[in-house]
């Protein structure tokens, strides 16, 4: 790597071995839609079928990829008009087939688009309607304003109202998952900045649910500084692994956008404990015997059964690329953006790590995503029988952005 600036470590990732495997293999030039059914290695396709939450997580990494490519920081041989085209046929794919009246959308869908029998989702819900914002954030057409804000509004009542759906890994009831809070923040800051590069006076008129959505996932932040993944309302289960386990990427994941949406909301008064956060995580999910992060932490007390209980259980040591990439640019924004000193020493660890472990080279195509807890090739299903190429694009994406980028987040 020599003296390359990890930004451009980032683009040349991007050009040269992500987007070309998902613009090559991923896109259904036929039916509309995206393929991401393929094995961990990137060398076959297990299925066209497509789950709604990897169809609209890729319209927004077209859309953003479209963004960056328009302001000189990504070069790709057909430019951004072909990526918008994409994104737009995409988004068409998924309003035809998958979003409901009400703003529920299928699970998942066939090649053509039929819905196949499946569990609602708020997750792939919340996909929707982020792929659908941040294509609207990149043309500035306020036509898809109206879905995005009635699918935000239906997950976030969902997750209000208690035991929403949250397949693949639903929990019991009475349990309060930091995940489905976190996709309602995520989802409001992807609403709140559609509807500013859709609005004349770039007004958001979602401040208040986006700073109530803020408060809700921040409420997990424990003293120590790392956040509790599930609440039980049970006090008898509190001595169980679903009580107890930590999920270091997660909630690492989860800070950058509560920094986010602070600055976007000018409400920054937390930040402090936001950011000692970051290092707190970083010291709790780090292998010291293998290096990298893992999963879960803290796997230890009373069983009480489920599968999300099984999850933990079975991969608790495992490797995962979108913990690492949420990390690196978790760690690399408390770094830039406020002079974190030790958040830059865990970036630069869990940068190197990142580099040295996922990206396929002789054992695969574009990165390998599951590893094992010393690094090999994981061929194994987690979550989606999907190679979801979102966390790594959006990541590599955010990072690449970030020395351009002005105090509150965007381009100056």
């Amino acid at each position: 790597m020599g003296s390359e600036q990890p930004d451009q470590i980032a683009r040349r990732q991007l050009e040269d071995v992500i987007l070309p495997f998902w613009l090559e293999h991923g896109i259904d030039t036929v039916h509309g839609g995206f393929f991401t059914c393929f094995d961990n290695r990137g060398r076959r396709r297990l299925s066209t079928d497509k789950f709604t939450w990897s169809q609209g997580r890729f319209v927004w990494l077209l859309a953003r990829a479209a963004r960056l490519a328009d302001r000189g920081l990504l070069t790709l041989p057909d430019g951004s008009g072909a990526l918008v085209r994409h994104a737009e046929r995409g988004a068409a794919f998924l309003l035809d087939h998958a979003v409901q009246s009400d703003g529920r959308c299928a699970y998942v869908m066939d090649e053509r688009g039929a819905p196949l029998p499946a569990e609602r989702s708020v997750f792939a819900d919340a996909f929707v309607a982020m792929g659908l914002a941040e294509l609207t954030r990149h043309t500035g057409s306020p036509e898809h304003l109206p879905t995005i804000d009635l699918i935000v509004q239906r997950v976030a009542d969902d997750v209000a109202a208690g035991d929403p759906p949250t397949p693949p890994y639903p929990l019991p009831p009475g349990c309060s998952g930091f995940g489905a809070r976190m996709i309602v923040l995520n989802a409001r800051l992807d609403q709140a900045r559609a509807h500013q590069a859709a609005s004349a006076d770039q007004a958001n008129p979602y401040a208040d649910e986006l700073r109530a959505a803020r408060r809700a996932m921040v409420a997990h932040r424990e003293e120590s500084g790392l956040f509790t993944e599930t609440f039980v309302a049970d006090p008898g289960m509190r001595d169980t692994v679903l009580a107890r386990h930590r999920t270091p990427g997660h909630a690492l994941e989860g800070i950058w956008m509560a920094l986010e949406a602070g600055e976007l909301l000018g409400e920054t008064g937390d930040h402090g404990d936001l950011l000692a956060s970051v290092s707190a995580l970083c010291e709790a999910g780090w292998d010291d015997e293998h290096g990298g992060l893992f999963r879960y932490v803290d796997v230890s007390g009373r069983p009480y059964g489920g599968p999300y209980e099984d999850l933990v259980r079975r991969t608790w040591s495992t490797k995962l690329w979108w913990a690492h990439t949420e990390a690196a640019y978790t760690t690399r924004l408390a770094a830039e953006r406020y002079a974190d000193r030790e958040a830059a020493g865990w970036f630069d660890r869990i940068w190197d790590y990142t580099l040295r472990t996922f990206p396929g080279g002789a054992d695969g195509e574009e990165w390998i995503q599951i590893r094992d807890r010393a690094g090999a090739p994981l061929d194994e299903v987690v979550a989606l029988p999907v190679k979801d190429p979102y966390h790594i694009a959006r990541n590599l994406m955010q990072i690449v952005e970030l020395p351009r980028l002005g105090a509150q987040g965007e381009q100056p």
